[in-house]
């Protein structure tokens, strides 16, 4: 069946069959309305990213087929090697594993009938619907990545500005739901909620304040998409950019994220507000280094001012925060906490169980991601994961030291910082990375960083002199000058 939201989104795709950056556009789009679904079958729905991702996909394997190459192709199959074989390797494990400690490992399930409890590890229906995600995930990385060396950097601060539009439209969703709740206007939550695969929590309240969650499914999942919008832009404008759409893209998440009353979402902005004085302190330049003191000397003033004036102006909010920080200073002393904190225990412990093997890919569900891929692909996983980290970190380093212009530059600053946002709103409490944006988002960073040194190396080809052997071959021999 196809709902209201897919009746809406899926002309677009079909529209933009042939253009593959218009469903890059739509992958970014897509992955807003996470919570959505375009078609429902059964008691699973399609996500809307997934249908422009696939789309993408087939279309870059045709071209492929066909004969079509790519200018810096083997340089990015070269920082992905690491990727792709973690990739293959959990593919397997997802087979292997469950029938390997098939009945000796108890693990908590990807889906469930009934109530969640711990479950003996056997071949469940997790594995194959994981596997499916991870592909297309995994898929489009690798091609979106490759497409992108062939475009010039201004397409990739386009697909960037694009990823910045659907953070606003994000946070226009969740004002209009924020409205909502206060005005009591209408807002479509079956609409933008369509998935019957999540567990919907738009009821949830802090005091007299209902949480809102816009087109995610839970506050701390909002916050999680907001996290990565805010690191991306706040990074871009310490090293330069000067765009409106940036700093719109800034302050407007930064507020909603702080309306979301997701104790993920401002601890997540404590660990990054952190990284980025430790970051500053060591190792940033003295043109970082004063941006970073000013806008901490301008939100010092902004929060000194809100302390002393809303007691007096807004009473009532005043008690609404209090009651807000209290919650999330006791947030450890909950009952969900305890529940997070033992099914990430269960989940290490499974890697240790397997003998640092793991259970398999979609064998077990994680409350944060750590401890999902200790469970999922062991200790050989997560080297595989860090020796890609590694790999991506060198070849980024070499594109900022190669790159001629600022443009390539804000792209690799703000995919760096959106996916160093992402990570830590996701391992503080994510089970999994099955958005497409996060995908895209890596493929759009390796693939900019990838054109840039194609680029450096094509212009000092370009200026080495011509050996007199080749000039002969090329020109044809030169005549004498004696007669």
């Amino acid at each position: 069946m196809i709902t209201a939201l897919g009746m809406m989104y899926l002309p677009f795709c079909l529209l933009s069959w042939r253009t593959p950056v218009g469903l890059l556009y739509l992958v970014f789009v897509g992955s807003v309305f996470s919570a959505g679904a375009v078609i429902v079958i059964g008691g699973y729905g399609v996500t809307t990213g997934l249908v422009p991702s696939l789309m993408f996909l087939f279309f870059i394997v045709l071209r492929l087929t066909l004969g079509d190459r790519y200018p810096a192709q083997n340089m990015v199959l070269g920082v992905l090697a690491p990727f792709i074989l973690v990739v293959i390797g959990a593919l397997l494990s997802s087979i292997i594993m469950p029938r390997l400690f098939e009945g000796e490992i108890m693990v908590w399930p990807q889906k469930l009938s009934g109530f969640f409890v711990l479950t003996p590890l056997s071949p469940n229906s997790g594995n194959y619907t994981q596997d499916m995600y991870l592909i297309i995930d995994a898929g489009l990385t690798v091609t979106a990545a490759m497409y992108l060396t062939r475009a010039p950097t201004l397409l990739h601060h386009r697909l960037l500005n694009s990823y910045y539009l659907s953070a606003l439209l994000a946070v226009v969703i969740a004002l209009w739901q924020f409205a909502s709740n206060t005005l009591h206007i209408w807002f479509p939550t079956d609409f933008f909620l369509s998935n019957p695969g999540w567990a919907i929590l738009t009821e949830e309240s802090i005091g007299s304040i209902i949480r809102i969650t816009g087109p995610f499914s839970e506050p701390a999942a909002l916050a999680g998409y907001l996290a990565g919008a805010v690191s991306a832009s706040a990074w871009a404008l310490l090293n330069g950019d000067k765009s409106r759409l940036t700093r719109s893209v800034f302050f407007s998440c930064l507020g909603v994220m702080l309306l979301t009353t997701s104790t993920t979402g401002y601890a997540a902005l404590a660990i990054l507000s952190t990284l980025l004085a430790i970051y500053t302190v060591i190792v940033g330049t003295p043109r970082v280094r004063k941006r970073v003191i000013l806008g901490a000397v301008g939100a010092a003033a902004v929060v000194a001012a809100g302390v002393v004036t809303i007691p007096l102006v807004a009473p009532g909010l005043a008690n609404d925060v209090v009651i807000i920080t209290n919650a999330t200073l006791d947030k450890q002393s909950s009952s969900s906490y305890t529940d997070r904190t033992s099914t990430d225990h269960d989940s290490v412990q499974e890697m240790f169980e397997s003998y640092g093997l793991g259970v398999g890919w979609g064998s077990n569900r994680s409350s944060s991601l750590g401890p999902g891929l200790c469970a999922s692909i062991g200790v050989w996983g997560i080297l595989g994961l860090l020796w890609y980290a590694g790999s991506v970190v060198s070849h980024v380093r070499i594109a900022h030291r190669e790159a001629t212009s600022e443009q390539p530059r804000i792209v690799m600053h703000a995919c760096s910082a959106w996916l160093i946002g992402t990570l830590t709103a996701t391992f503080l409490s994510g089970p999994s990375l099955s958005g497409p944006d996060f995908y895209l988002i890596m493929a759009l960073l390796l693939g900019t960083a990838a054109r840039v040194r194609y680029e450096a190396r094509s212009a000092y080809l370009a200026a080495q002199p011509v050996p007199a052997a080749r000039r002969q071959v090329r020109y044809g021999p030169t005549q004498s000058s004696k007669g």
